[in-house]
């Protein structure tokens, strides 16, 4: 099972989080489950990406900024999980794979520029066979609109792939990534992973969705 987080959730500014993410991985670790997570860039990375665009610095090299301001974050958890995580956040899907078959929890930032953490997350969940995408975000699941600007926004409880696409209406610049980015869609869509949206600033949230609850949102084919 993959689980990616939002890096608004897992950063230098919420250790009670950490601490929080940390003790439920644990739990479910010790219960069996086999975990790889990815942790975005957050606030860190926005304030870097910022910064080297007022400076003049291009594309490329702000998603380098946001990926090792990931990768940060990704320590961050990882050491909070010591000894149960792997110490070193990968930076490829071979490391990742390598890290995965010591049979600790893999926890990785981004990977290269131009894929978000979201590509990133889907990925390693089909380089994993993984049983299940769960997305911690800042929201209780998908909605027809943006809830944090529309109030009429309503929550989808299920939905296939091509639904998903129609809703997101996101922005793929660095650093602005929300739930799913078309890359990470299309590479979920062609394996067939159902995805779980959830409100990750709960960390139990996470828990239920791998204990096998029903919470936030399912996207998933009509057959699954």
């Amino acid at each position: 099972m993959v689980v990616k987080i939002s890096g608004k959730h897992i950063n230098p500014e919420k250790p009670n989080m950490v601490k929080g993410y940390a003790e439920v991985f644990r739990s479910l670790h010790r219960e069996g489950y086999r975990l790889a997570v990815v942790v975005g860039g957050g606030p860190v990375a926005r304030a870097y990406i910022a910064a080297a665009r007022e400076a003049g610095v291009n594309r490329a090299l702000q998603d380098v900024l946001g990926i090792e301001a990931a990768r940060l974050n990704a320590r961050l958890l990882a050491a909070a999980l010591h000894p149960e995580a792997y110490p070193e956040p990968p930076r490829s899907i071979w490391e990742a794979l390598e890290a995965a078959a010591t049979g600790k929890i893999v926890i990785a930032g981004g990977f290269q520029p131009g894929q978000s953490t979201a590509g990133v997350a889907a990925l390693l969940a089909e380089a994993l066979n993984a049983d299940l995408l769960v997305l911690a975000t800042t929201v209780d699941g998908v909605y027809t609109a943006d809830p944090r600007r529309s109030p009429e926004a309503k929550l989808i409880p299920r939905l296939d792939y091509e639904t998903l696409r129609k809703v997101l209406q996101q922005s793929v610049e660095p650093g602005r990534y929300e739930l799913l980015d078309p890359l990470a869609l299309s590479i979920v869509e062609r394996s067939k992973i159902p995805v779980r949206v959830v409100n990750g600033s709960d960390p139990d949230n996470v828990a239920r969705v791998v204990r096998g609850s029903d919470v936030g949102s399912l996207i998933a084919t009509t057959k699954q």
